[in-house]
């Protein structure tokens, strides 16, 4: 019975999205997080997520069946996609002397990310709620 609601009102509702959007919005506060933790240390590499280009992934299949990669060893399924997003490694020269890390890149994207995820939640927050009335209303 909890499967039959999880596919006819959950997924259907744009929950799974969302959930794509705040878990993609998070794995990049976390990377710009640890980019500003080691604005100091030597030789070492800012990392960076797409953020809109996994949105992209996440919605726009086309109408092509894509799936899940379970196993290293399954085939890929049409438009397979990937468990996790990938990340991205800057590979620039140093610009601080240091290491390539811009703390006032990294201080706006932390911003800017934030106002992301903000939003990403508040829209989460509203389709429950629509979704707590439409089983509670008489």
């Amino acid at each position: 019975m909890s499967n039959m609601i999880q596919k006819l009102v959950i997924d259907q509702s744009g929950v799974p999205l969302l959930k794509k959007y705040l878990d993609v919005s998070s794995l990049r506060h976390k990377l710009i997080s640890g980019n500003i933790a080691n604005v100091s240390t030597p030789r070492y590499r800012s990392k960076d997520v797409d953020f809109h280009g996994e949105l992209r992934k996440a919605i726009g299949n086309n109408g092509h069946i894509s799936g899940k990669r379970t196993h290293p060893s399954h085939l890929p399924l049409g438009q397979s996609r990937q468990d996790e997003p990938e990340i991205i490694v800057d590979k620039s020269n140093a610009r601080n002397g240091i290491n390539n890390v811009d703390i006032d890149k990294e201080m706006g994207d932390l911003a800017q990310n934030q106002i992301y995820y903000s939003i990403g939640a508040r829209l989460l927050a509203k389709k429950f709620d629509g979704l707590k009335k439409a089983i509670t209303s008489k």
